[in-house]
């Protein structure tokens, strides 16, 4: 089957599960008896698709292929998942969303949208006999670029994501995601006591399959595990040095860059995936940057600030406290767009400027370590 063709399927909406979902996605679990779908997920677009067939599957394509040839080189392919595409009939969307009910009440403002033509499956990390935790760690530095300016220096010291809580909520969360990316076990700890306290989305567990809270399950354990994997796999660790290496200049020093990229006509379009691969490529070997080199370095640290990491332990609860089986994977790999880098200018500042309102003296501001 070339690559451009769609796999062709046959679905049964009573065949699959609700198993959750994000801001963009909604996912279900394989229940059925067909062989070529059992163990795999079904992940679909909500919203509404205006968008041709082939348009939609060039999309997906091309996110697929960023997935495997651009994040992957990057953090290691191991943590990339499989992805098939596959034709989803508008009969089968309709039914699976009537059939979809027990859905978080923040979420039923949105649905499944019908009019996609294309799906992704992908290995279920939800499997029976398991406990999944979903961690989006987010920013994992704080900035030492000399382009930040002297009113925003609290950037040096104060981590995006804690001031960022300011902005979005009016009970911040007590996590700050240097702790989780620390090698510290202590630290971890308590980053992952904060987040099970207040897990926004930044954390979600699944056992057996099913979206649970972490009242329902055995917490003190599951932190062992969490902690002996992360110190183990040291993807994190990974993260944090490529957000830090691709992000060398702050927006504040990378937007005056993509100004003169577009004055000079290089930064007009969306790169494609090849500009993408070039870029990682350039990027490993280390060479002399040119500033289309420099904004999509920086679009990569974005991504990587956005992914999140599965990790699914077999065969749960654990025995005898030993170490079980696990599987690690990077999902959420989608490339980030030029078209929002003035977004991002600005997003910052409003992060800034308001955590300065509302902590205006050093006193008062928070410390974060790395």
């Amino acid at each position: 089957m070339s690559d451009l063709e769609l796999q062709e399927i046959p679905l049964n909406a009573s065949d699959w599960k609700y198993s959750g979902e994000g801001n963009m996605k909604i996912v279900f679990t394989y229940t059925g008896s067909e062989p070529s779908l059992k163990n795999w997920l079904l992940q679909l677009n909500k919203g509404e698709e205006s968008s041709t067939l082939a348009a939609q599957l060039e999309r997906r394509r091309d996110a697929r292929t960023f997935s495997t040839l651009v994040v992957g080189p990057l953090i290691g392919r191991q943590y990339i998942l499989e992805q098939r595409l596959v034709r989803v009939p508008h009969e089968f969307l309709s039914s699976l969303s009537e059939r979809t009910q027990s859905r978080p009440a923040h979420r039923t403002h949105t649905h499944i949208d019908v009019n996609q033509g294309v799906g992704v499956l992908v290995p279920n990390m939800l499997a029976n006999r398991s406990v999944t935790v979903e961690l989006k760690p987010k920013w994992g530095f704080l900035p030492q670029s000399s382009s930040i300016a002297p009113a925003n220096s609290v950037k040096h010291r104060v981590c995006r994501y804690c001031m960022h809580q300011h902005l979005k909520h009016k009970t911040p969360s007590k996590l700050c995601p240097l702790d989780l990316y620390s090698s510290t076990p202590n630290r971890i700890n308590r980053a992952l006591d904060a987040l099970a306290e207040s897990p926004q989305n930044n954390l979600r567990v699944f056992v057996n399959g099913v979206m649970t809270d972490t009242a329902h399950v055995e917490w003190s354990e599951l932190k062992r595990v969490l902690v002996h994997i992360l110190l183990k796999e040291q993807i994190l660790v990974r993260l944090q040095r490529l957000q830090r290496e691709l992000d060398v200049l702050d927006i504040e020093g990378v937007f005056p860059v993509y100004e003169r990229a577009v004055e000079c006509g290089v930064g007009a379009n969306e790169p494609s995936v090849d500009d993408w691969v070039e870029a990682v490529g350039l990027f490993q070997t280390q060479m002399e940057r040119s500033d289309k080199q420099v904004v999509l370095e920086y679009l990569l640290s974005m991504v990587l600030k956005d992914v999140s990491v599965m990790i699914m332990i077999e065969k749960w609860p654990v025995e005898n406290g030993e170490m079980p089986e696990y599987k690690v994977a990077v999902v959420d790999t989608e490339p980030k767009k030029l078209a929002k880098m003035a977004r991002y200018r600005d997003l910052s500042q409003d992060i800034v400027d308001n955590y300065l309102k509302l902590h205006p003296h050093p006193s008062s501001q928070k410390q974060c370590y790395e």
